[in-house]
């Protein structure tokens, strides 16, 4: 942590919370610009760079041409989120910019760290995900900018098909050389280098893989049957050359060579993976946010606008409530991948343009009696249909679920309710708790997608399929 490191809990005037998937191992990028309007209209940049075998170098900017004033003084935040919601990595500093001005840490984050020995930790299914606060110091803070930013990276993917021949006949220490078509070939080019060693009384079959050029690989060789089907696979990740030692015991290909060598011929495929590149870069969403006080108590935590989150209790609150769980003259059901939820057409209709269209235009939906909304669960469908009939309260646990279906269906006021309820009572209360009742859940799981909160799931590495 920086000179200035310490823990900074008061909303900011800008908060970005900046998603990188399927990001590689050495990379040069910069974030969508982030115009701050509570910080006078200056304009901001970060920026991310990380060389071969070097450290992840992070950097905060401001634009050299902004309607901002000539010098202002900031504090800002940047981290890596991490499992308990709470950065991994956090770098604190103040500055006064000028315009085209920049602050950098040149050690932000250990490369190796982050993209291998907790890969799990810092890259769940293949996303980074960056968090960036700034305060514009000696302003009070009225008014409080939310940016929720992306940056897709697309793999180049290539396989190739090697067959070794008259298999039986190669000795310890023959080499065979296959010459590889990687992605991007006309920059560099691959060479498979194939050779059985003795070690223990043993033979095993070994590669090596030489790059002729610099470029990052992550590569898989599979061994391979008769039908195509991987039997044996191993895996690694290198910029000048790698190799696999002791990938499969000959005399084990020997027992078992009606499948593993017909006519004689080991078969093995090659995955190359190559240096991704950027497809997509740009702001998913963006909100103007009052930003009233907070009070965090001990142990808990103070919901800032009280007033407009919740729901006033009514004998007649209470009847419309009753009627939605029960489906009592429910005209509509939707479902969900696993069930289905009453609603209430006219309801629907008067709330939502987008339901509106749904059932007055000549669509299927019009004359169904049953709606599939796959990308919402049974949990967050009943919220937004109790919200929607003004019997629902809104809670930390499904805001943010809450706040991507009124996105969608375009309820605004719901939507800007929900996006301030979250700024607002972002806390260490807030995250500590609902990590640790509910880290499973899927309105958590939104959240952490969502730049608010970061989980990260025990799961193997995936890559994505394009």
């Amino acid at each position: 942590m920086s000179a200035y490191g310490r823990e900074v809990n008061e909303t900011a005037h800008l908060t970005c919370i900046w998603k990188l998937e399927n990001i590689g191992v050495t990379f040069d990028l910069y974030s969508p610009t982030l115009t701050a309007q509570a910080i006078g209209m200056t304009k901001w940049n970060l920026k991310m760079y990380c060389g071969i075998a070097g450290p992840i170098i992070l950097l905060i900017s401001r634009k050299d041409k902004d309607d901002g004033p000539d010098k202002i003084k900031i504090k800002f935040e940047l981290s890596f989120l991490g499992i308990d919601g709470l950065p991994l990595i956090k770098e604190v500093g103040e500055k006064q910019f000028l315009k085209g001005d920049h602050f950098v840490f040149p050690k932000f984050a250990d490369e190796f760290q982050v993209f291998f020995q907790r890969r799990i930790e810092f890259l769940p299914k293949g996303v980074l995900t960056i968090r960036c606060r700034m305060w514009r110091i000696g302003t009070e803070i009225s008014k409080s900018d939310l940016y929720f930013a992306r940056t897709l990276f697309e793999t180049d993917r290539c396989f190739n098909d090697l067959a070794i021949e008259k298999f039986s006949t190669l000795q310890v220490g023959e080499v065979k050389k296959f010459l590889l078509n990687p992605p991007s070939s006309k920059y560099y080019k691959l060479t498979l280098q194939f050779y059985i060693t003795e070690k223990n009384n043993e033979e095993y079959l070994c590669m090596d893989i030489k790059y002729h050029g610099i470029a990052w690989h992550n590569i898989k060789i599979c061994l391979l049957d008769f039908e195509k089907k991987v039997v044996h696979s191993d895996e690694k990740s290198g910029t000048f050359c790698c190799s696999f030692f002791d990938f499969f015991k000959r005399n084990e290909l020997i027992e078992d060579e009606a499948s593993l060598l017909p006519n004689d011929v080991l078969t093995l495929r090659c995955e190359i993976e190559g240096k991704p590149k950027i497809v997509w870069n740009g702001i998913e969403n963006y909100s103007f946010l009052n930003s009233p006080s907070l009070a965090t108590k001990k142990g808990g935590m103070h919901f800032g606008e009280q007033d407009q989150t919740s729901a006033v209790p009514s004998s007649s609150t209470d009847v419309l409530k009753r009627l939605l769980e029960e489906g009592t003259l429910s005209d509509l059901s939707f479902r969900t991948y696993f069930r289905s939820v009453p609603a209430q057409k006219c309801i629907l209709n008067a709330l939502s343009p987008v339901f509106k269209a749904i059932f007055s235009r000549d669509m299927r939906e019009k004359t169904r009696k049953c709606v599939k909304i796959p990308d919402l669960d049974e949990d967050t469908l009943r919220e937004f249909l109790s919200y929607m009939d003004a019997v629902g309260e809104l809670q930390w646990r499904g805001a943010a679920d809450l706040r991507r279906a009124a996105n969608k269906y375009e309820l605004l006021e719901l939507k800007r309710r929900c996006a301030t309820f979250l700024i607002s009572n972002l806390s260490a209360g807030s995250i500590c708790n609902e990590s640790r009742t509910n880290r499973n859940s899927v309105r958590f799981r939104y959240v952490t997608r969502h730049g608010i909160l970061s989980i990260r799931f025990v799961a193997k590495r995936q890559r994505a399929k394009f």
